[in-house]
């Protein structure tokens, strides 16, 4: 196995990790997707640094779950700031109609910097909403989906153990033979 492929497994499994304990918080599966969805747009907004700030503030406005909000954040995180971003500016200069850079920019933090990057500053924003909107739905379906279907399981578990301990071994055998 490879290293990039043992971080991916590590962040899928955190990732779930952190959406089965959003089935404990006592908030319907709605408000709990909504959340998390929420945090999903802004992990594509262009605040570079500021997302858990935004989310906090949204939190503290909404009153949503705070972790199905962060969780959804932590979409944009080091590993992935760069290919969402650079997709997002894709598909806002697709939408636009602006034109790539034509020689490479010098990421040298100075004013130059910030004169190469204007042009691109509309279709970066564009895509970014444009793209938060679309992941922010899809993902809303996803974790409610996902969170209705823990949230059915959990309860048919809970009548089966429950019949099983109510029941004697005679009327097991019925049941089960009928």
């Amino acid at each position: 196995m490879k290293l990039g492929q043992i971080t991916l497994k590590r962040g899928v499994s955190r990732l779930l990790l952190r959406l089965n304990r959003l089935i404990h918080l006592g908030e319907s599966p709605e408000r709990t997707a909504f959340a998390f969805a929420l945090g999903v747009f802004i992990a594509f907004t262009p605040t570079f640094g500021f997302h858990y700030i935004t989310a906090l503030l949204v939190f503290w406005l909404l009153r949503l779950n705070l972790p199905a909000l962060l969780t959804g954040t932590t979409m944009n995180n080091p590993l992935t700031i760069a290919p969402i971003y650079s997709f997002c500016l894709w598909i806002g200069l697709l939408l636009v109609g602006g034109k790539e850079p034509r020689k490479p920019i010098d990421w040298e933090l100075s004013w130059s910097l910030i004169a190469q990057l204007r042009p691109l500053l509309i279709p970066f924003l564009v895509g970014t909403l444009v793209i938060g909107i679309i992941a922010a739905a899809c993902s809303y379906w996803l974790v409610y989906r996902w969170l209705l279907y823990r949230m059915t399981r959990r309860r048919r578990l809970a009548e089966q153990r429950a019949m099983k301990r109510s029941s004697s071994p005679a009327e097991r055998i019925k049941r089960s033979a009928g």
